[in-house]
């Protein structure tokens, strides 16, 4: 049996290294609860609900950061998969809202958000790239963000007839978090 750890988590907007350290305790919990598979908040690494391009901008990192280095290495010395989502600076020098896959092989896909929310159009660059489908230790994941799952399109995309996929969706709406209140529909 597969076990998931969904780590619902209130990160410090802005606070790269109060989140680092949440996210890093939230996921050796998951660990030494068995779990095989842990789904880290939307935005763990920076917060959200950001009033300005500016303030996306500051705490945007790299797909090569020490932080998602970290996921790595936990990901690997576990044994586990492990998605979490993470303001990206592109190479392209945009903002995304994004989410990583990782594993005992360290990153294995990346996915930008394609359906920004509300005032997430105002701070990030939507995605153009369909949502990853890995082959993993567990079966079949993949990784969209949040709102994307309002889109049925979408979502049955990644389990095309006679395939399945697990849908692993980092949200932060979900979840306590500074400036965000839960979705009405939620």
């Amino acid at each position: 049996m597969t076990r998931v750890a969904c780590q619902q988590l209130a990160p410090t907007l802005g606070d790269l290294d109060a989140n680092r350290a949440l996210a890093r305790d939230a996921i050796r919990e998951a660990v030494q609860a068995g779990a095989d598979v842990i789904v880290l908040p939307e935005l763990i690494t920076s917060g959200y609900m950001f009033e300005s391009p500016e303030e996306s901008a500051a705490a945007a990192i790299t797909t090569d950061h020490e932080i998602l280095r970290e996921w790595a290495a936990e990901a690997a010395g576990a044994d586990i998969v492990l998605i979490g989502g993470f303001c990206e600076r592109g190479d392209d020098g945009e903002v995304y809202n994004s989410a990583v896959a990782l594993d005992a092989g360290g990153l294995r896909a990346v996915y930008r958000k394609l359906h920004l929310w509300d005032r997430e159009k105002l701070v990030f660059t939507a995605g153009a790239e369909p949502p990853p489908v890995i082959d993993t230790r567990v079966g079949r994941i993949s990784v969209v963000i949040c709102y994307d799952l309002e889109f049925p399109e979408l979502t049955r995309s990644v389990a095309p007839p006679g395939l399945s996929s697990s849908l692993c969706p980092p949200t932060g709406r979900w979840s306590p978090a500074p400036r965000a209140s839960a979705h009405p529909r939620w």
